[in-house]
């Protein structure tokens, strides 16, 4: 279970980022957060961030596809 001590240091670290983000970035940003958290951890996200928990499950998507086209381009190159 994420504590409510974690869901506002979440907080206060998405309002210092906030102005910053633009759709993309605020939903990878969110998708890292609650994968390092793990279990709970896109629950806790939303909670602390005001953001839909779909939005934060498509950005932890758009983060494995990245990371999946990374791996194809390191194989190409050896």
């Amino acid at each position: 279970m994420i504590s409510a001590e974690q869901v506002e240091l979440i907080k206060g670290k998405y309002e210092a980022l906030r102005a910053e983000f633009d759709e993309r970035s605020r939903r990878l940003w969110s998708a890292v957060e609650a994968n390092s958290l793990g279990y709970g951890g896109v629950v806790a996200v939303a909670e602390a961030t005001g953001l839909a928990e779909s939005t934060i499950r498509l950005g932890q998507q758009e983060l494995k596809a990245q990371v999946g086209s990374a791996r194809t381009i390191q194989e190409r190159r050896i």
